[in-house]
């Protein structure tokens, strides 16, 4: 039996036909174009990276100190600026993943101008360290009339006109300082050792890491002492974290007077610290500085010259209460200025107010906040007026013995979220913060209110 399709299902029947045959010849030449013509080296098989485009002409080059820029036309004694190699590798990326995906026909070479090959947009010479890999040469002219595509050339495949995304063209046609490195220093946090400050008088700090912490080798005053380890790391990684508005690639810029800081860092197994100088700013926006990675110099934004400096009271352990919480079974908060006493004891169920039974939900975790407390300014050894003192607190042992005591003050001259600690017997007297007084204050049982006339 014969089955007869109609004309139209004829005829959809040859669409699809010829739909298929030109979506597979399209899809083996993407590939055969891909495979054979366009290359696909990655950042390890790679020595260096010529670009050249209608305003500049530099080299991206691998060298023993690591990827640097070198600009064209540079003085002989130009210095090359430290590249930064997660860019490299996306340009790499870009040039690999936006392979042709079509190819015109052979097009005499008289013609090429016509497609902007005379003057290419951008030239990308390619060249491995590999052996067995070849220089690879890519030519970028002109958009085509839909603008949805780039025509280009690969010395792959010589003669031949390919046509890529037009995108590429935006990955690709990049100034020189793209691909500058900003970053002042190349840190490695984890493996500083031995950090200097100076400033224009001379050291400010020195720390030295000992074990998994830092101790102070200067101030003289700090000798010893233990650094806060936290503090230590938020310098470190706000210094890496920092970025030059600019790099200078002449060393022809002399700063006048002394850096206004200066740090040493020692890494581990190094014999040379790593160093960053910044000078002062004077009446402009930005700082002048340098360092063993930018030797020539960089310029910074002022605000972010200013995070940089960081005084021995910042690094050093601010805390100012210890003692071993588990050990308190009972407190007694005194109001100066109010004549309040108030006793709490720890239950089972949580803390009491002795004399009135009532529930004092949340002083575990005042006490908690008064361990956490951090002084903010140097210490003093002695008050005068017109400091008062505001609130006394005692906490006890279960012996009922005093485990710990604290007096606090205000004083008009602090800050005004400011009060002066006093912890024990210690001749100190720390500025810490006057919230923990409020705080307390609100666990005293209220006064009475007096009718009106008694």
């Amino acid at each position: 039996m014969t089955m007869h399709l109609p004309r139209s299902g004829v005829l959809l029947m040859l669409v699809l036909i010829v739909a298929l045959a030109v979506g597979l010849f399209l899809s083996t030449q993407e590939h055969r174009l891909g495979s054979g013509v366009w290359p696909n080296y990655t950042l390890d098989v790679v020595q260096s990276i010529e670009i050249t485009t209608r305003t500049e002409h530099y080299t991206l080059a691998k060298e023993s100190s690591g990827w640097v820029v070198r600009i064209a036309g540079a003085e002989p004694d130009a210095l090359p600026t430290p590249a930064d190699k997660a860019r490299i590798d996306t340009l790499l990326g870009a040039i690999s993943h936006n392979r042709p995906t079509q190819s015109l026909d052979q097009v005499p070479e008289s013609e090429l101008a016509g497609y902007g090959f005379s003057e290419p947009s951008v030239r990308i010479l390619l060249r491995p360290a590999t052996l067995g890999l070849g220089d690879v040469l890519l030519s970028f002219g002109h958009e085509a009339p839909t603008g949805a595509a780039l025509y280009a050339q690969s010395s792959l495949a010589p003669g031949a006109v390919f046509l890529l995304d037009a995108s590429i063209l935006h990955q690709i046609d990049k100034p020189s300082d793209h691909y500058f490195d900003y970053r002042l220093l190349d840190l490695h946090t984890d493996e500083a050792q031995h950090l200097t400050v100076s400033g224009a008088t001379g050291t400010q700090w020195e720390l030295e890491r000992k074990d998994d912490s830092f101790v102070f080798l200067r101030p003289e005053s700090l000798k010893g002492s233990t650094v806060s380890s936290s503090e230590v790391r938020l310098f470190l990684h706000n210094l890496t974290a920092i970025t030059a508005d600019s790099i200078l690639t002449r060393n022809d810029r002399q700063p006048a007077g002394r850096p206004s800081f200066t740090l040493d860092i020692l890494m581990a197994k190094a014999t040379e610290p790593l160093r960053l100088e910044v000078f002062p700013q004077g009446e402009t926006e930005q700082a002048f500085g340098r360092s063993t990675r930018h030797p020539a110099g960089f310029l910074l934004e002022g605000d972010k010259a200013k995070t940089l400096f960081r005084l021995a009271f910042d690094m050093q352990w601010r805390g100012v209460i210890t003692y071993d919480s588990a050990r308190v079974q009972s407190a007694r908060i005194y109001s100066v200025m109010g004549n309040q006493t108030l006793v709490a004891e720890k239950s089972a169920t949580g803390w009491e107010d002795r004399e009135h039974g009532r529930k004092l939900a949340g002083l575990d975790l005042s006490l908690w906040r008064l361990k956490e407390l951090r002084f903010e300014a140097e210490p003093v050894s002695k008050l005068g007026y017109p400091a008062v003192q505001r609130l006394a607190l005692e906490l006890f042992t279960k012996d009922a013995a005093v485990l710990t005591s604290f007096l606090f003050y205000s004083d008009p001259r602090l800050p005004p979220d400011q009060c002066w600690l006093k912890v024990g017997s210690e001749e100190m007297f720390y500025p810490v913060g006057n919230q923990i007084i409020e705080e307390l204050q609100g666990y005293l049982p209220s006064r009475p209110v007096r009718p009106p006339g008694e």
